[in-house]
C-alpha cells in the first residue's frame, strides 16, 4: 500500500504531485492554495502544469512575528488594509531582487501580473492572524460526496525549494488525501480565511511592479548616477558643517576630507589621513575628532600620540577647536605609562579614538612600542556613547603612507583591522592579501643589485593601493586640489598659493685623486665584512657591537635574541658609518677615532679577562635626542649595570671573536692613519661657493632665507663654525635637541610666514631632523640637504617645513650633495655598498631602508603624481553628484532609489556586443566587462569610462537577450567562485597564519589537553581565538618563546601548570581585547546581488 506522505525526493516532490494531479483528474477545474509566502517563480513554472483550469486563488500570509520584531507595534495595526499592502510590497520586491536572472523567470513574473488583470488568478493577504498553516485543495467545479477531489497539506510554499524544483531538494514532509470529509473541512477553511482576507488588485500587482526593475526602465544616465551614489555612499548627502574658530581658513578640501575621513572612520574603525606634508593634517584630523565628540556624546575620550616635537602643535590646535578636555596626549615612546597606569593616564579601555601622528614610526610590528600602541588600539570601549562603538577608532597621520614596505603597510592597518574579520570590501583576510605580496616584495629587493625591479616592485604597491589603501585613506596632493576648478577657486579667492616643488638639484663635490681613492676604499672598508652572505669579506665585523652573538651558548642563553641583538647593533652602527663618511670629513674622523677606540678597549677587557656586555641601551631612543652613538657608547657602563649580569672572563667567548676584534683594530688603525693625511674638504668649497653665488639669490629665494639639514650634530657644529668664523655671518641659528625648546621664538620670528611678528637677524637656520617634523619654516623656499637623506620619505618630510599653507614663493629649491665618482669602478663599489646596506633592516627609524640617488629621485618625482590622475577623477565624480544632489534633489532620490537589477542598451556607436556589470554582496563590490572572449574584472574608474552617458541620451530596446543573460550569470559565476566559495574555505586554508602563530596555537591546544582547570581551558580557547582572528602581532611570539621552553613535553608542562598558568594569565590580561562572540558572530557572506548592468547594441 501507497503511503499518503511525501517528502520531497527527487521523482516524489509537491511539484510531481500536483503535475500527477492536473494530468490524471479530469474534473480538475479550481486549484486553491492557503501559503506561508509565494515566489512568483515558483508560481510561473507551477501554472503551466495546472492547465486550462478557470481558477486560481491564492491566500499568501505575511509572517507577522518579524513584522512586530522590527515596528513594535500592536497586532491589529496588520487589519490597515494598505499596512498590509506595503508588507506584501517589499516580500514582492524582494523576491523578484532574489530570483534567477533568467528570461523565463521574468516571463513567469509577467504572467502572474497578466493573470491578475485578466481575472484568471486571485490574490488575498491574510494578516490579521499568525498564519503558518500550508495547504493545496485541486477541486471540480462543484465539489461533492461523488467527485474527485485532493487536498494536500504539509511544510511546502508555493517556491522554487518548497514545490521541489531547486537542486538539491530541500526537505520537505507533506500529505495528500482524497477522502471527501478532509477535502470538505479544509475547503470551508479556506473560505473563512478567503473572507478574512485583503484582496490584491490587478492595479496594486501593477504598481508593486513598478518598483522592481521589470517595470521599470532607467535611461543611460540615470544608471551612470547611480553607480556613483551607490560608489561614494554618505560622501554625497553628507552637508557637514563646523563652525570655526576665528583665524581658520574654512577650505573646501579640508572639509571634504573630513566628510570622507569620518565616513572611513564609522565605516572601518580606522583610516590613514595622508594628505602630503603641509595640507594641514593636524587641522583635519582635529575637526574629525571634533565631529566624533559631537556624534559620540559626552563621555568620549581622546588619546593623541606624537613624536615629542609636536606636543605644543597638536595642544594648541585641540584648544582651538574647544575639545582640549575631551583628551589625553602621550608622545610616542611614552605609551607604557598608559598601560601601566602612570602620571593620571586613563585607562586603555576609557578611550574612544585614538590619533597618532607621524604613523610611519609604528610600522614595524617587532618594536615594543608597535605592542604598546596596538594593545591600546585592540582594547574594547567601556564607555558605549551614543554611537554604540565597542571597537576604538584609529587615526593614522603620515603623508607617506605608500613608501614603506608592504609588511609595514600590513602592520599599520593591523591597529585598526583585524586579520579574519576585515571590513575592506574584498579583502575578507587581510594577512592573506599580503602574505604573498611580501614575499615577492623581498625576493624583489634581494634581485636590485642584478636587475631593474622598479615596475614589479610598482605592480605590487598598484595591487596594495588599489584593493586596500584607497579605500581606507584620505589623501590628496598639491596637483589633485589644483586640479579641482572649485578647489582652486577656493584657495585662490582666499590668497594662498602652492609652489611648485623643482626636482631635486644635485650637487657633485669633486675629490682629488687621492682623496678620491681614500674615500672608496674607506667606504669599502665600512661595507665589506666578512659574513655568511660575503664570506670573501675582508672590512670591518663592527664585533665591538656583537659580543653577545659570539658568547657560547651556555652564556648565550640569558640574551633572547643574542644573535639578531648583535647582528642588529652591527648593523645599526655600519649604516651610522657610512651616514658619517658622506655627512663630513670632520665627523667621520671623529667616530672613526671612536670606534678605535673602543675596539681597543674591548680587547684590553679580553687581556685583563674581564669583558664588560651592556646590550639593553636604547641606543634609538637616545639617538632621537641627538646624542651621537659614540657619546651612547661611552655611557654603557655609568648605567649601573650589576657587575655578574654585565662581566664574562674571556674564555666566555668563542675563539673567533677575539680575532675578529684584532682584525678590526687592524683595519681601524689603518683607516684612522690614512684620514690624517686628509686635509681637503671638496664639500664645503662647493657649499660656500654655492651660498656665495645661488642660494640666497633673490631671483630664486625672494625672502633670502635657507633652511640646511643634517643627520650629524658634529656636521652642525663644524658648518656653523667655518659660517661664522670664516665667512663672518652673524644671520646663521643652529638648532638641535638640545636647545629646541629654548630657541622655538626665534625660529618662529625669523622663519615661520604664520608668525604675526616677523624678524631678519637669522637668515640661515642650520639644524638636525628635530626639525623636519612640527614645525614651519616657511618663510624660505630654499632647502639645502648637506648629507643627503637616503630615502625619499625624510627628503619630503624636510620639504614640508617649507611647503606650507602660506608660503609665499612660486618654487621650492631643494639641494642634495653627493660624492663624485670619476671611474667605473668607484660607481660599482658606491653601488655595492648601498646594496649591502639595504640587505640590514630593522626597526630603526625610516632610515633602515637605503636608495639610491637615483631611485630617490624617481620617488621623489612619484610624490605629487603616483596616484594623482585616480584621485583627480574621483574628486570630479564626487563632485559631479554632488552637483546633481544640490540642483535636483527629486531627480537624485529618483536615480537613488532605481531599484536592484535595472539595466539598460545602448548604442553609442562603440564597445558592440560588451556588457558592464555591478555584483555587490556584503563583503565586496566587483565591476566586471564581458565580452564573447569571457568576463574581466573592471576597476570603478574604468567601469565609468563605459557608463558615462549625458542626461539627454535616451536606451535603445532590448536585442540579442540570450547574450545579455549570458554576460549577467557569467559575472554572477566569477563573482561566486571567487568571493563567496573562497570565502567559504578560508577558516580552513589558513595561509595567513605564520609559523609563529601556527606554533603558538598548538601550544596553547596541548595544555588544554593536559589540563584540568577550567579557567585556564578557557583562557587557552580566548587566547586561540586572538591569534587565529589575527588580532595582535606579538602575542603569538610570546606564546612561541614559551612553547620552546617546553619542548612539547607533556610531562615538564603538567609539572610546570602553576608556572604556565600565570603566564598564560599575564597575557590574558595585558591583551585583553573583545572575542569574537562579544564583537559578532562570523560574518555570513550574503549572495551576491546584480545592482546594475548595461549592454551595448
Amino acid at each position: 500500500m501507497s503511503s499518503k506522505f511525501f517528502n520531497n525526493k527527487i521523482g516524489n516532490t509537491l511539484f510531481d504531485k500536483l503535475k500527477g494531479i492536473a494530468s490524471e483528474m479530469a474534473t480538475f477545474d479550481r486549484f486553491l492554495a492557503v501559503v506561508g509566502f509565494f515566489r512568483s517563480s515558483g508560481y510561473f513554472k507551477l501554472r503551466k502544469e495546472l492547465g486550462d483550469i478557470s481558477e486560481i486563488k491564492i491566500l499568501v500570509g505575511i509572517n507577522i512575528d518579524d513584522i512586530f520584531r522590527k515596528h513594535n507595534k500592536a497586532l491589529l495595526m496588520l487589519a490597515d488594509e494598505d499596512k498590509a499592502k506595503e508588507i506584501y510590497q517589499n516580500e514582492f520586491k524582494e523576491d523578484i531582487i532574489n530570483a534567477q536572472y533568467a528570461p523565463e523567470i521574468e516571463e513567469g513574473i509577467l504572467q502572474m501580473c497578466e493573470d491578475l488583470v485578466s481575472g484568471r488568478l486571485q490574490m488575498r493577504i491574510h494578516a490579521t492572524k499568525n498564519l503558518h498553516a500550508k495547504f493545496y485543495l485541486c477541486l471540480p467545479q462543484n465539489h461533492s460526496e461523488h467527485s474527485d477531489g485532493w487536498i494536500i497539506m504539509g511544510s511546502s510554499n508555493i517556491s522554487d525549494s518548497g514545490l521541489g524544483i531547486k537542486q538539491p531538494p530541500q526537505y520537505e514532509l507533506n500529505v495528500a488525501m482524497k477522502d471527501f470529509d478532509d477535502v470538505k473541512y479544509c475547503s470551508d477553511e479556506f473560505w473563512t480565511l478567503w473572507n478574512e482576507a485583503i484582496p490584491l488588485t490587478a492595479e496594486d500587482i501593477d504598481n508593486y511592479k513598478k518598483k522592481t526593475y521589470l517595470g521599470c526602465q532607467p535611461t543611460p544616465y540615470e544608471l551612470y548616477i547611480k553607480v556613483l551614489i551607490d560608489t561614494f555612499g554618505d560622501q554625497v548627502e553628507d552637508d557637514f558643517s563646523i563652525q570655526l574658530p576665528d583665524g581658520v581658513k574654512d577650505l573646501k578640501y579640508q572639509k571634504d576630507a573630513v566628510i570622507q575621513g569620518y565616513q572611513m572612520l564609522m565605516q572601518h574603525n580606522g583610516l590613514f589621513l595622508a594628505d602630503v606634508v603641509g595640507l594641514g593634517k593636524t587641522m583635519i584630523a582635529t575637526m574629525i575628532a571634533k565631529r566624533f565628540i559631537e556624534a559620540n556624546g559626552k563621555n568620549t575620550n581622546v588619546l593623541v600620540v606624537y613624536p615629542p616635537a609636536l606636543e605644543e602643535n597638536w595642544k594648541n590646535t585641540f584648544k582651538l577647536f574647544g575639545i582640549y578636555k575631551k583628551a589625553q596626549f602621550i608622545t610616542n615612546g611614552s605609551l607604557s605609562k598608559i598601560l601601566e597606569g602612570k602620571d593620571q593616564y586613563k585607562d586603555k579601555e576609557e578611550f574612544d579614538l585614538v590619533i597618532v601622528d607621524e604613523a610611519h614610526g609604528f610600522r614595524s610590528d617587532s618594536s615594543g612600542k608597535y605592542d604598546e600602541l596596538q594593545r591600546i588600539c585592540k582594547s574594547p570601549c567601556i564607555n558605549m556613547g551614543l554611537l554604540r562603538n565597542i571597537q576604538k577608532k584609529v587615526m593614522l597621520l603620515s603623508a607617506t603612507p605608500l613608501n614603506n614596505r608592504p609588511d609595514d603597510l600590513q602592520n599599520q592597518l593591523l591597529l585598526f583591522q583585524n586579520s579574519q574579520s576585515c571590513t575592506i570590501d574584498g579583502i575578507p583576510n587581510l594577512k592573506a592579501f599580503f602574505s604573498p605580496l611580501i614575499l615577492d616584495y623581498n625576493k624583489l629587493m634581494r634581485e636590485r643589485d642584478k636587475k631593474d625591479v622598479t615596475s614589479e616592485v610598482d605592480k605590487i604597491y598598484e595591487q596594495i593601493r588599489g584593493k586596500v589603501i584607497d579605500k581606507v585613506t584620505v589623501r590628496r596632493t598639491r596637483n589633485n586640489i589644483l586640479n579641482d576648478s572649485d578647489y582652486r577657486a577656493d584657495i585662490n579667492s582666499q590668497g594662498i598659493k602652492f609652489p611648485k616643488i623643482l626636482p631635486p638639484n644635485e650637487l657633485e663635490y669633486i675629490m682629488d685623486k687621492n682623496t678620491s681613492a681614500r674615500f672608496y676604499e674607506t667606504l669599502k672598508q665600512l661595507t665589506d665584512g666578512k659574513s655568511e652572505e660575503n664570506p670573501e669579506g675582508e672590512g670591518l665585523s663592527y664585533a665591538r657591537y656583537r659580543a653577545v652573538e659570539f658568547l657560547k651558548p651556555e652564556y648565550r642563553s640569558k640574551y633572547k635574541n643574542a644573535v639578531h641583538i648583535g647582528q642588529t647593533l652591527a648593523g645599526i652602527y655600519r649604516v651610522h658609518m657610512v651616514k658619517r663618511l658622506e655627512s663630513s670629513f670632520y665627523s667621520f674622523k671623529k667616530s672613526l677615532a671612536t670606534l678605535l677606540r673602543i675596539t681597543t678597549d674591548m680587547i684590553k677587557m679580553f687581556d685583563e679577562n674581564k669583558v664588560i656586555i651592556a646590550p639593553d641601551l636604547k641606543v634609538k631612543d637616545l639617538q632621537a635626542k641627538d646624542i651621537e652613538l659614540d657619546q651612547i657608547i661611552e655611557l654603557a657602563v655609568e648605567k649601573g649595570y650589576l657587575v655578574e649580569d654585565i662581566v664574562y672572563e674571556a674564555d666566555a667567548f668563542e675563539d673567533k671573536f677575539l680575532e675578529m676584534l684584532r682584525h678590526d683594530q687592524e683595519v681601524l688603525e689603518r683607516l684612522n692613519k690614512d684620514w690624517e693625511r686628509e686635509n681637503e674638504d671638496p664639500k664645503f668649497d662647493l657649499f660656500r661657493h654655492e651660498l656665495e653665488s645661488e642660494l640666497l639669490d633673490e631671483e630664486i629665494n625672494p625672502s633670502k632665507k635657507m633652511v640646511l639639514f643634517s643627520e650629524s650634530v658634529d656636521t652642525l657644529t663644524y658648518l656653523y663654525n667655518r659660517l661664522t668664523e670664516e665667512l663672518g655671518r652673524t644671520d646663521v641659528l643652529m638648532v638641535t635637541a638640545s636647545n629646541r625648546n629654548r630657541l622655538v621664538k626665534n625660529i618662529k620670528e625669523n622663519f615661520d610666514a604664520n608668525s604675526e611678528v616677523k624678524e631678519n637677524r637669522y637668515n640661515i637656520i642650520i639644524t638636525s631632523d628635530v626639525l623636519a617634523e612640527g614645525v614651519n619654516l616657511h618663510r624660505s623656499n630654499v632647502i639645502v640637504n648637506y648629507d643627503s637623506p637616503w630615502n625619499a620619505t625624510r627628503l619630503m618630510q624636510r620639504i614640508g617645513r617649507v611647503n606650507r599653507i602660506g608660503s609665499v614663493a612660486d618654487n621650492i629649491y631643494n639641494y642634495m650633495f653627493y660624492p663624485s665618482k670619476q671611474g667605473d669602478s668607484e660607481i660599482q663599489l658606491y653601488k655595492n655598498a648601498l646594496v649591502k646596506l639595504q640587505g640590514f633592516h630593522s626597526a630603526f627609524g625610516e632610515d633602515a631602508q637605503i636608495y639610491s640617488r637615483e631611485e630617490i629621485v624617481k620617488q621623489f618625482k612619484l610624490f605629487d603624481n603616483n596616484i594623482k590622475d585616480s584621485i583627480d577623477k574621483k574628486i570630479a565624480l564626487l563632485r559631479e553628484v554632488r552637483e546633481l544632489y544640490n540642483r535636483d534633489r527629486k531627480l537624485y532620490h529618483k536615480i537613488k532609489a532605481l531599484p536592484m537589477k535595472s539595466r539598460v542598451m545602448r548604442n553609442t556607436g562603440k564597445h558592440s556586443g560588451k556588457s558592464v556589470i555591478f555584483v555587490s554582496s556584503n563583503v565586496k563590490t566587483e565591476f566586471y566587462l564581458a565580452t564573447s572572449a569571457g568576463i574581466e574584472v573592471l576597476d570603478f574608474l574604468d567601469a565609468v569610462k563605459y557608463l558615462k552617458a549625458k542626461p539627454e541620451e535616451q536606451p535603445v530596446p532590448f536585442s540579442n537577450e540570450v547574450e545579455h543573460y549570458k554576460h549577467v550569470n557569467n559575472a554572477l559565476e566569477k563573482y561566486t567562485s571567487e568571493y563567496v566559495e573562497a570565502a567559504d574555505s578560508s577558516s580552513i586554508n589558513r595561509t595567513d597564519l605564520d609559523k609563529s602563530s601556527l606554533e603558538a596555537n598548538k601550544f596553547l591546544r596541548t595544555i588544554e589537553q593536559i589540563t584540568t582547570d577550567s579557567e585556564l581551558k578557557s583562557q587557552c580557547v580566548l587566547l586561540r581565538g586572538y591569534i587565529t582572528e589575527g588580532i595582535y602581532a606579538q602575542l603569538p611570539r610570546f606564546l612561541k618563546a614559551l612553547s620552546r621552553e617546553y619542548k612539547n613535553d607533556r610531562v615538564r608542562m603538567k609539572q610546570d601548570e602553576y608556572k604556565i598558568q600565570e603566564k598564560i594569565g599575564e597575557l590574558v590580561n595585558e591583551y585583553q581585547t573583545l572575542n569574537v562572540a562579544q564583537k559578532h558572530d562570523k560574518l555570513d557572506i550574503s549572495d551576491p546581488q546584480i545592482i546594475i548592468s548595461e549592454t551595448f547594441a
